[in-house]
């Protein structure tokens, strides 16, 4: 079987020399956001120099590609040529066209030129004897693959970096290539056969010449000198964790949270509180945890912010949203009755349980929270809201959260009760099943919500996600077994198909009443399907995944996998409620294996790639030769997957690979960069490859750890 090997190096420009003077903020962010846009390689049609084929911009930075290899500019230190020694002339074809054109209107107009291709990626095809190198771009960054295919030899790949000073080889095991003041950075090649670390490395040949060891290994089995693997972590300590939700900044913050009951988690000193809250010699309590981990170059992985939150007993946040201030915004159960309130909380007394029968003061309820933090304020004052969201006849949970453009909160999720609280503008003002989705929109500044309603059949319902739109419109993702579940407009699906569909409705909460609900649909087949993660991609499609056990969910002619392997497939759909008729279903793929997969987290970069992450039993999983871990390690195991809409067949998985060991692990969230970085948080029992600059590289106890590993465009 045909497989890839690839060694992945990337540049990361560290100018020490220049001395001028900072730029205004308004400047500095704006350079901040051009440089997390992906690196653009431009066709050359007459504009520039005949020897430069492609050309790349980034801070300063210009990138050209050559016959010979790339050509690094640095501002103000002169450049450096990386050239393959002893490389043959290789085919330099362009990969992954862009929709993005320029025109240069320069000089007289015979040398003008527009509409000027891009592309994400250049391949130089066989440089050596059965290896390509891929040059692209990650987060501004230059980074290139070499892949060896069966028999080629990685010993022959030698690397001349023309006009370096000098090279080295940090502790780290990175390469840095020093010129003039400024450094380059070749990340250390993380090298693996099957589940298992094998050594690599690089090692000087001479002043300005570097190549790649490889240790001992199984010469008879497939070998892997990762193309992917950016960064990988455990975050835990003695007791359990595991993460459930994940935000990133457009200046690379990674905003990550989950529960914990272990006291010696690394706190930051200036959190909300340094240490468990509620916890005593005799009973545990679990709280939420909140870090910031600096994902730039600059800041290198490192945390800096971390935090617990919470009451004497269980906290469990589920989702979480930021503002454009950087406050945190969560929601998700308690059955803490002193969880912190603040501001003008609209459930400030955890609800008492009720029957007909008695009324027993705070046992048996589980109810929402909603907090906002801002993480730069020190200590308690740092927590500016909470609230309950709940009622006594049941239970409430909080499953999501976003916010609009005003600031406003809006929470989806589950409720029991049937005195959950609503608006006169409700759309349903009662509880109709067992178990009914709700909807609630509220301000910090109000104690009264702006709009809250029941949405449900007459069995249960779950309500999963919510994103609201910039036009103010709120899309919720549900999974029902009702046969009467409320549908509005031109319902794709109007009806129940199988013993539990997806739900995909849109409301505007501005409209009183029936009015509120503009659109729903069932989506589904004929037996289970239930979503568990939505995003929004750069069409402004609602992205869909969870499971599948129906051999005939809906999925489109260009699906990657179009059939269904078995006993539960993940599903990964695009939709778009307002074209409602044969382009409602934009694009819908199974992903799984012989066993069972499971879909929790989806995003997509700014090419509308898709990006999913969940947990897979089966041991053929439609992996990809570019995979990070390409072999079942056993156990139930993470599986990280990139879709690419619109290209049929196994090509349209960008990569899909395991991730984990023989334990119980799961991708629980995901947050995507714009130029396709992929972050994946979840938790894991422990078996997890983590990489040299991990701040977390041992499993901390417990029955399971958070983590976080980076996997590149």
């Amino acid at each position: 079987m045909h497989r890839s090997l690839g060694l992945p190096s990337l540049l990361a420009l560290a100018v020490g020399c220049l001395h001028a003077a900072p730029p205004a903020p308004s400047l500095a962010a704006a350079r901040a956001a051009l440089k997390g846009l992906p690196l653009r390689f431009e066709s050359n049609q007459g504009q520039w120099s005949p020897d430069v084929r492609y050309l790349a911009r980034s801070g300063g930075v210009k990138v050209a590609l050559t016959d010979h290899g790339p050509s690094i500019a640095l501002p103000g230190t002169g450049r450096v040529d990386l050239v393959l020694e002893g490389a043959a002339p290789p085919r330099i074809q362009p990969l992954d066209p862009l929709a993005a054109r320029t025109d240069y209107f320069v000089g007289p107009r015979s040398n003008w030129r527009t509409g000027v291709a891009s592309y994400a990626r250049v391949r130089y095809a066989q440089v050596y004897r059965g290896i390509d190198a891929v040059y692209y771009g990650n987060r501004g960054r230059l980074e290139y693959d070499f892949l060896l295919a069966p028999g080629a030899d990685a010993g022959s790949i030698r690397m001349r970096f023309h006009g370096a000073d000098r090279l080295r080889i940090t502790p780290d095991g990175d390469l840095e290539v020093q010129v003039g003041g400024a450094k380059l950075i070749e990340k250390r090649p993380a090298v693996r056969q099957g589940g298992v670390a094998v050594a690599g490395g690089y090692v000087l040949l001479a002043r300005d010449l570097a190549a790649v060891r490889v240790g001992r290994y199984d010469r008879t089995r497939p070998l892997v000198i990762d193309p992917l693997l950016i960064y990988s972590t455990y975050i835990g300590g003695t007791g359990d964790e595991q993460v459930n939700a994940v935000r990133l900044t457009a200046n690379g913050l990674l905003y990550i949270t989950g529960p914990t009951d272990s006291p010696n988690m690394p706190y930051i000193n200036g959190a909300y509180s340094n240490s468990v809250i509620g916890a005593t010699t005799t009973t545990p309590a679990t709280n939420i945890f909140l870090a910031i981990i600096d994902t730039s170059a600059a800041g290198g992985f490192q945390p800096t912010y971390f935090g617990y939150i919470g009451g004497s007993a269980v906290d469990i946040p589920l989702a979480m949203a930021l503002d454009a201030q950087g406050d945190v915004y969560l929601t998700g159960t308690t059955t803490s009755v002193d969880f912190p309130m603040v501001g003008n909380s609209l459930l400030s007394t955890f609800p008492t349980y009720y029957n007909t029968v008695t009324v027993v003061n705070f046992t048996g309820l589980t109810e929402a929270f909603v907090l906002e933090l801002n993480p730069a304020l020190y200590g308690e004052v740092s927590l500016l809201y909470g609230t309950y969201l709940g009622a006594t006849q049941g239970s409430t949970y909080g499953n999501a959260i976003d916010l609009d453009q005003a600031g406003n909160i809006y929470v989806v999720g589950t409720t029991l009760a049937g005195d959950f609280p609503v608006t006169a503008n409700a759309y349903q003002a009662g509880l109709w099943g067992g178990q009914d989705t709700f909807l609630i929109e509220f301000t910090t500044a109000s104690a009264t919500p702006l709009y809250s309603t029941f949405l449900g059949g007459e069995l249960d319902d779950y309500g999963t996600a919510v994103a609201v739109a910039p036009n103010g419109l709120v899309y919720m993702a549900a999974y029902t077994e009702s046969t009467e579940f409320p549908m509005a407009g031109y319902s794709y699906q109007p009806n129940l198909a199988g013993d539990y569909d997806l739900i995909i409705a849109v409301l505007d909460p501005t409209q009183f009443g029936t009015e509120s609900l503009i659109y729903a649909t069932y989506l589904g087949g004929s037996d289970t399907d239930e979503v568990f993660g939505m995003g929004v991609d750069a069409s402004g499609n609602i992205l869909l995944t969870g499971v599948t056990l129906s051999s005939d969910f809906p999925v489109t002619p260009d699906a990657a996998q179009p059939t269904y392997a078995g006993n539960g497939d993940i599903f990964v759909t695009v939709v778009n409620p307002f074209n409602p008729h044969s382009e409602f279903l934009v694009y819908s793929t199974y992903l799984g294996g012989s066993q069972t997969e499971v879909g929790y987290g989806i995003g997509a970069d700014a090419q509308n790639n898709i990006y999913v992450t969940g947990y897979t039993l089966s041991p053929d999983l439609p992996v990809t030769p570019n995979a990070p871990l390409p072999t079942y390690p056993g156990g139930v195991d993470i599986v990280a997957a990139k879709v690419i809409p619109h290209v049929a067949g196994f090509s349209g998985f960008g990569y899909v690979t395991y991730f984990g060991g023989a334990s119980i692990n799961s991708g629980q969230e995901l947050a995507v960069a714009p130029d396709g970085t992929l972050y994946v948080t979840g938790f894991t029992g422990g078996v997890l490859t983590t990489t040299s600059n991990a701040v977390q590289g041992a499993y901390g106890g417990g029955v399971t750890d958070g983590f976080l590993f980076v996997l590149s465009p």
